[in-house]
């Protein structure tokens, strides 16, 4: 019987797992349970102005990979803005965040290391699929794949919540 964490696979653009999360549709490329556990890879695509608001993760590392359009990328005290082909790594514990920028949609590859932060997705978009979800129902979700919202404040220098800061 072959390894089904070491089966190939491929998908045709626009394939994967769909989930709609407030603001922005996200595609599961590939999730853990296709990796032992080890990869996810998920691809979104935002609106000018959308992005993730400033928050760290504590049990995984993400990598961004710009697909198309640009972002404006943070990492700790450093902020890049990246058209196709930018890539950002941010180990576990950075404070990060990220916005579309520019007047076109925008599309980011985030590959999640070890896997399991695949399900937030999953989880967020079942939470608001009768709406906006509460903040509390956003912060125990929050809680539970260990990542927590981080306030920069705001200056020239410094991207602020995004529109889809709602939680």
């Amino acid at each position: 019987m072959a390894d089904v964490h070491r089966e190939p696979i491929a998908l045709p653009p626009g394939r994967g797992g769909r989930f709609h999360v407030p603001g922005s549709p996200y595609v599961v490329k590939l999730a853990g349970e296709q990796t032992g556990g080890s990869l996810a890879v998920v691809e979104s695509t935002f609106a000018p102005g959308e992005g993730a608001p400033p928050h760290l993760h504590r049990g995984h590392d993400e990598t961004f990979y710009v697909v198309s359009g640009a972002f404006r990328l943070r990492c700790d005290d450093r902020t890049v803005e990246a058209g196709p082909g930018g890539f950002l790594h941010v180990p576990r514990t950075h404070p990060h965040s990220f916005t579309a920028i520019g007047d076109a949609p925008a599309t980011i590859l985030v590959a999640l290391t070890p896997a399991g932060f695949e399900h937030f997705f999953i989880e967020a978009a079942a939470l608001a699929a009768s709406g906006r979800p509460d903040r509390r129902a956003m912060e125990s979700l929050l809680a539970g794949y260990d990542q927590e919202l981080v306030d920069w404040g705001r200056s020239d220098d410094r991207p602020g919540p995004t529109k889809n800061r709602s939680w």
